[in-house]
């Protein structure tokens, strides 16, 4: 309204000042500036939530971006909530040839011997047979029905129909062996089909090892057409083959296992070679320890800079009364450079959060549960520890003393860190519940509490998600949009467009009574000649 408003008056053509000689439009202008000012007031403050709801949104997105480095079972490297983080091991053998191992987490034994006995492997079917595709002037790019004319296979309906495994794979007689091969190298069949040019030869091969892996080709139509490829040494020969289990003495005892790879008691092993090796686990300290200073590292981070926000000043442009850096008008950029805008917005966007509660409110909560300690113990007797009140809640490691505790005892650093309590994060969850899962939580583990309540994308059952993201909202959520500051915002806009109508209306009552103060005055002119005029036709 207050645009539509705004356009008519602007575009009105206006010819003042005729008979009083006044510039109008100047003074209509000053008598409004002051009103204006209100306007620029309401625009400022609007920016200025405008700001803050992005800074606000920046610290989510620290937050969420640690949260997702850290916290996420799909990254088990980083993953500090769970236990097998913080285990470790270097791995030597006495024939690596034959074994390779990989320590998951805590392991029972650290030293293991294993006898390699056989190796799985795939069902093999192998054509006995070469040249059949050459000596018939065929090749991939051969039609199916070209090559079931050239062996002497009988088609159903032009399609050829074959079952392997159970699985049944039916192509037109249109399409080229190439697509054959596709067919059953895509289906459920669980076997790969292959074919040397070299060679002019087909070679079959499970997908899976073991014995349960198999080729299967004894449908009748099947057979068939695969012993026209070659494969199979007499014509009842059965086309169908299986693959082996891996065997092995493990420790001395004996096992099998479908694949060359499987993990026993947090080991994982890769069978290579029949043989026998001797694996030793030794304690990877500096793997441990950098996992943990990297967390820290990140941690401290993200608490320095909502610190930073938490006790940023405003500086003030200057004088010994001088006011705080404020958003600019249109006017006052009119004035200016892009460079002197760039320098006086980046003033005027500082201190925007200073002393804001519900950052304070973060810190402090983080600095709590990373000085609390746990039922295992405090992160300050591993060697971590929180400084200075005034440095909220950022950590500080003693490498020695963290280095120390790992050798001496990883499960006890484990506890400390990622113990999990018996009960479920849940905002709803009742204060009894709370106290007991933060009294049986690891650090970690109440850290990812505290960020949950904070930038939480969840309802609970009042609707509410984090305390943040209710704040100021966050991008590709429903909460960008509905949030306090976006809603502060909004009235803020819905004010400054009714000022701008009744500024509008007032601005064009003023030209209304200038207008008449014209009018007044053009009358009283031609009166003035008129008389002037009769006065001096009388004298004559």
């Amino acid at each position: 309204m207050a645009n539509n408003i705004a356009n008519i008056i602007n575009t009105q053509l206006r010819f003042t000042g005729m008979a009083s000689g006044l510039d109008t439009d100047y003074i209509v202008e000053q008598m409004m500036k002051v009103d204006w000012m209100k306007v620029d007031s309401y625009k400022q403050q609007k920016q200025i939530l405008e700001w803050k709801r992005d800074d606000y949104r920046n610290i989510i997105n620290l937050l969420r971006s640690f949260k997702d480095e850290f916290f996420d079972v799909l990254r088990p490297a980083t993953n500090m909530r769970s236990s097998s983080t913080y285990y470790a091991y270097k791995v030597k053998y006495s024939d690596e040839s034959v074994v390779t191992a990989i320590a998951n987490g805590q392991v029972a034994m650290t030293q293991h011997t294993i006898e390699v006995i056989r190796l799985a492997e795939k069902a093999k079917l192998e054509a006995t047979q070469s040249g059949i595709l050459g000596a018939n002037e065929l090749s991939l790019n051969s039609t199916i029905s070209e090559v079931a004319s050239k062996l002497g296979i009988d088609l159903t309906d032009d399609k050829l129909v074959l079952t392997i495994n159970d699985a049944t794979i039916e192509v037109d007689g249109s399409k080229k062996l190439s697509d054959l091969i596709s067919a059953i190298n895509n289906s459920n069949a669980g076997v790969k089909i292959s074919y040397s040019s070299f060679l002019d030869k087909f070679f079959i091969e499970s997908k899976n090892t073991g014995t349960s892996a198999k080729i299967d080709l004894t449908d009748g139509a099947t057979t068939e057409f695969f012993k026209a490829l070659g494969f199979g040494n007499s014509d009842d020969e059965p086309l169908i083959a299986y693959g082996q289990d891996a065997e092995f003495i493990l420790d001395n005892k004996h096992a099998t296992r479908n694949s060359n790879n499987f993990t026993i008691d947090g080991i994982t092993y890769s069978l290579n070679s029949i043989g026998t090796t001797t694996i030793t686990l030794t304690q990877d300290t500096d793997a441990i320890f950098n996992k943990i200073k990297s967390f820290i590292d990140k941690y401290n981070e993200i608490v320095t800079k909502i610190t930073e926000k938490v006790n940023e000043t405003r500086p003030k442009s200057g004088g010994t009364y001088g006011n705080y850096y404020l958003p600019l008008t249109d006017e006052q950029k009119q004035a200016m450079s892009e460079k002197e805008i760039e320098l006086w917005e980046e003033k005027a966007k500082q201190g925007l959060l200073r002393n804001d509660s519900l950052l304070m409110g973060l810190v402090q909560r983080l600095r709590s549960v990373m000085g609390d300690i746990t039922e295992a113990g405090g992160l300050f007797s591993i060697g971590i520890s929180t400084g200075h009140w005034r440095e909220g809640a950022k950590l500080f490691i003693d490498e020695n003393k963290l280095r120390k505790a790992i050798e001496e005892n990883p499960d006890r650093v484990m506890e400390i860190f990622a113990k999990q309590s018996s009960i479920a994060y849940d905002p709803d969850n009742s204060i009894e519940d709370k106290k007991k899962r933060y009294a049986e939580s690891g650090v970690v583990e109440r850290l990812f509490d505290v960020i949950q309540d904070y930038i939480r994308t969840t309802r609970n059952d009042d609707g509410k998600k984090g305390l943040l993201l209710e704040k100021a909202g966050i991008a590709g959520d429903t909460t960008e949009f509905q949030n306090i500051i976006t809603k502060e915002i909004n009235e803020k806009e819905s004010y400054i467009q009714d000022l701008i109508e009744k500024l509008y209306l007032k601005q064009e009552s003023l030209y209304l009574k200038f207008a008449a103060l014209e009018t007044a005055l053009g009358r009283m002119n031609a009166q003035s000649a008129w008389l002037a005029q009769t006065l001096g036709n009388a004298q004559r």
